[in-house]
């Protein structure tokens, strides 16, 4: 994994959607979804879709 803009601390609370986790991450929607169940990864479901906090995703990749 290789996040995009890590010191961009401008866009950290931004709002992503899977598909934008998934390149931000580079990672596929299948271990995004692996993530966020064995809660490495927290995600807000909004309707029938996940969205993720920039900020989060960044904590995570770090953490890693």
């Amino acid at each position: 994994m290789n996040p995009k803009n890590l010191t961009d601390n401008k866009n950290e609370d931004k709002a992503l959607t899977t598909e934008d986790a998934c390149q931000f991450l580079s990672i596929s929607r299948q271990t995004l979804y692996k993530l966020v169940k064995s809660k490495k990864i927290p995600g807000r479901k909004v309707g029938d879709n996940y969205r993720f906090l920039k900020s989060a995703l960044i904590r995570y990749f770090k953490s890693d």
